[in-house]
């Protein structure tokens, strides 16, 4: 008699933040993925705070990739009483020292911001989540993986990763169980990237699974090829700086950032753009891209050749640094950008608006009529940057109101997420096809969209689960 096998679902079980996924054999219980919730301030620290289950009682969490709304949340499971490995690719744990440490950075400073602001209101004081501390002995867990090499989370669990093409070292998880003579293969795809995009090689598709835990961002619509999301770029620059405006930028330091700035610089020796000023004012950045350089065994060919032909004059080597390009770094620097007055691109994190640099840039450059906010990746339900691309005339930064004046443009071409056409068409290559999918990583709206398709094209039953529910594996 095989001994109980089941998957709850604690984070991104119908919105897009916070992945969070419990796995259990028999007494054996370990996470997949730890990320932070993104939304409004208060629903965001409440759900970050509180686990549904004990964090003592896991054994390990296994990590598909370096984003916060995948790992952002370590350090508060760690504190609560975690206290096993945590396993990911030498990539992403890489990354995760630089992201980890810039969290913790970030929270202390903007709360207090924030809490000067409620000391003069009379309003109670917050703390913010976890601090750099908590950072520390959360990275001192880290146990990494090479892409195909076993591993073993739990006794009696056989894990391996895959790559996934989404960011630099994201994997695809397969596990194989086995329980009183019963085999189960159950496989997770964390985020899933695309085909044929900058910088990283394609998804792999690994070996056939029982069972498969699927993202579901845009399950509902195509991203434009490639072409079109390069002139709509132009379009958006050419309006912009023939008024005299910045383009603000709320990008990911990790990913597409780098995607962004070798896009952009191909545009201008094209001719098909002026030679702007561009500046990355994201510390993060910098050391993320300096991550880069540091793993080109994840890189595609084209880039590994660029890359291998040798570094530029800055040192970083296309495609992550040109002439034309400065990585800001100290507060200093970033605050004199908003007293420049020529036309310049300005890209900084976080890509949501939930925190860092762009808040100030956001503040100093919404009233602007001449200038653009372009929004280059998902903008969560709740967060600042959806309620922006949703069209809000006037928004809350620390605390104070901003009205907004500025163009807001956005351009999902260049998503790291699959698209509904590439999801199917990486589920339809698994062999055996899953008998089961659950989406997760998306709002209903496209869940729902994905579901149908995956039920026509594979045949599967497709479930989206509900936030805490919890389902058996075995049947």
């Amino acid at each position: 008699m095989p001994e109980p096998l089941s998957i709850s679902f604690h984070g991104a079980a119908r919105t897009v933040t916070g992945s969070r996924h419990l796995l259990r054999l028999g007494q054996r219980r370990w996470l997949f993925d730890c990320g932070l919730y993104q939304g409004h301030r208060d629903e965001a620290d409440r759900v970050n705070r509180t686990f549904r289950f004990d964090p003592g009682e896991l054994e390990a969490v296994v990590v598909s990739h370096a984003h916060l709304d995948h790992t952002g949340n370590l350090p508060t499971l760690v504190a609560q009483g975690f206290a096993g490995p945590i396993h990911a690719t030498a990539a992403t744990a890489d990354l995760c020292r630089v992201m980890l440490a810039d969290s913790a950075f970030l929270m202390e400073r903007d709360h207090e911001k924030v809490n000067r602001r409620a000391r003069r209101q009379g309003r109670p004081q917050r703390e913010p989540l976890y601090r750099p501390a908590d950072v520390e002995v959360t990275l001192g867990r880290l146990a990494t993986h090479a892409y195909h090499e076993e591993f073993e989370p739990v006794p009696g669990v056989r894990a391996r990763y895959h790559d996934a093409g989404h960011i630099l070292g994201s994997a695809l998880t397969t596990f194989d169980l086995e329980s009183g003579g019963r085999r189960f293969r159950l496989g997770m795809t964390g985020d899933l990237g695309r085909p044929h995009r900058p910088i990283l090689r394609d998804p792999e598709v690994h070996a056939g699974v029982d069972a498969l835990v699927l993202e579901s961002t845009y399950g509902d619509r195509l991203h434009p090829p490639e072409r079109e999301t390069g002139a709509r770029l132009q379009e958006v620059m050419l309006r912009t700086l023939g008024r005299g405006g910045r383009v603000l930028v709320p990008s990911f330091a990790v990913g597409r950032t780098q995607e962004l700035v070798a896009t952009l610089h191909g545009l201008i020796d094209a001719g098909a753009l002026p030679d702007v000023p561009m500046f990355v004012d994201s510390p993060l950045a910098r050391l993320a891209t300096g991550v880069f350089r540091r793993h080109p065994e994840c890189f595609d060919a084209e880039t590994l050749r660029s890359f291998e032909h040798g570094a530029g004059d800055d040192g970083w080597g296309a495609p992550f640094g040109f002439p034309r390009l400065r990585y800001v770094s100290s507060p200093e620097e970033s605050r004199a950008l908003n007293e420049r007055r020529d036309p310049c691109v300005i890209i900084a994190a976080s890509g949501m608006c939930e925190g860092g640099r762009i808040l100030h840039h956001l503040q100093h450059g919404l009233g602007d009529p001449r200038n653009t906010v372009l929004f280059v990746g998902y903008q969560a339900e709740g967060t600042l940057g959806r309620r922006l691309k949703d069209g809000a005339e006037e928004v809350n930064i620390w605390g104070e109101p901003v009205r907004r004046r500025a163009e807001i443009a956005a351009l999902d071409g260049f998503s790291a997420h699959a698209d509904q056409g590439e999801i199917v068409g990486w589920v339809s290559r698994l062999d055996p096809a899953p008998r089961r999918i659950f989406l997760v990583h998306g709002d209903l709206g496209p869940g729902e969209a994905l579901a149908a398709k995956l039920r026509e094209s594979v045949g599967a039953e497709v479930v989206i689960p509900e936030p805490g529910q919890e389902f058996e594996l075995w049947n």
